[in-house]
């Protein structure tokens, strides 16, 4: 009896304690609730701490993306800055090494000098004269500003630096100064090439043109010839057909038909000496009076007025590409040779026409 007291009573006691460890979790589950979801206004203002909170960290993580690119800007610059004098030195390294071979070639020219004035004073000498510098005298003006041993290193330095940006500069003057003359010789061989192209082509069309000229004269006919033929038809309607009475005008058509290849060669070669020297006209003033100096004298040709000097320029290129051709004299005329038959069969055919009789 003793022990199931024994045992009730632990039970009961364990009984309590179980009961109050839950009324204790249920206490502190409901205090935790009501502190991260209250309920009513509460439950509102708590969640617009919450939003605010949640605004504040995405701005500070905006800021911090903002701050995270301006570190990234400079240190790009204090890159390129670090390249820029890496370079700067280099330079400044270049420029005193050509100080010193400066300063290393005025020391050689100077020892020279003062190697020849040595030779030139020596007694003795025939080598004739030689001029001299006149004797510097402690006492005459002005003495040159030197530097001394009191002076700071730190402003040699500097006057050195200002000498060197100057010779830097001066270099740079000069770089642009040779890269502009050289863009106006690229360009003027470059128009120069362009006008040789046009030209070219010009040529080829004349070409072209003549030939299709020539070929469209092949097929053609003779108007004068037509009408001179007309004109003996009319003359000789109602006079008695004749034998050999067409002699001269067969020798004298034979005689056209021979030499009209040679006029139509002619003709071309006249238009085209023509267009040559218009174009080369157009292109001499171009050039303007200065461009054409050495032209007229390379030519041979008398420097007179503007246009004047431009036609004779053009007139000896002509000669020079095409030649020298004697034209015909003002006081010739065409001659046609007519051999000995024919003039017979002319003399026959007029003593015919003076015995025929009209039909």
């Amino acid at each position: 009896m003793k022990g199931k007291s024994v045992d009730a009573s632990g039970g009961d006691a364990v009984n309590e304690e179980g009961q109050r460890l839950c009324k204790e979790n249920d206490d502190l589950k409901r205090k935790l609730s009501e502190a991260l979801c209250p309920a009513g206004e509460d439950r509102v203002l708590y969640l617009q701490k919450e939003v605010m909170e949640l605004r504040r960290k995405v701005g500070d993580k905006q800021v911090n993306k903002d701050v995270i690119t301006a570190l990234k800007t400079e240190i790009s610059e204090l890159k390129q800055s670090a390249f820029m004098k890496t370079n700067f030195e280099q330079e400044i390294t270049g420029l005193r090494k050509e100080v010193s071979l400066l300063r290393d070639q005025n020391e050689r020219v100077v020892s020279e000098a003062g190697q020849w004035r040595e030779q030139a004073l020596r007694p003795g000498n025939k080598r004739g004269s030689v001029v001299l510098l006149t004797p510097e005298v402690t006492n005459r003006g002005s003495s040159k500003p030197r530097w001394t041993d009191n002076v700071w290193e730190g402003e040699k330095w500097k006057a050195e630096y200002r000498n060197l940006q100057s010779l830097h500069r001066f270099a740079n003057i000069e770089a642009e100064a040779l890269k502009e003359k050289r863009a106006e010789v690229e360009a003027r061989r470059m128009e120069a090439k362009n006008q040789v192209k046009v030209l070219e082509e010009k040529m080829e069309k004349l070409m072209v043109s003549g030939e299709k000229g020539n070929e469209g004269n092949i097929g053609g006919t003779n108007l004068k010839e037509r009408l001179e033929e007309a004109a003996l038809r009319s003359a000789r309607k109602g006079v008695k057909a004749m034998p050999g009475r067409t002699g001269v005008r067969a020798a004298s058509s034979a005689a056209r038909l021979e030499k009209e290849p040679i006029l139509k060669q002619v003709a071309t070669s006249i238009n085209d000496r023509t267009e040559f020297i218009e174009e080369q006209k157009r292109q001499l003033r171009m050039l303007r009076k200065a461009g054409l100096e050495l032209l007229y004298k390379e030519e041979g040709v008398k420097l007179g007025k503007f246009e004047d000097t431009v036609c004779d320029l053009a007139k000896a290129r002509n000669r020079k590409t095409f030649g020298d051709v004697a034209g015909p004299s003002k006081g010739t005329s065409n001659i046609q040779e007519v051999s000995d038959d024919a003039s017979r069969s002319f003399g026959d055919a007029e003593e015919d026409e003076g015995k025929s009789v009209e039909l």
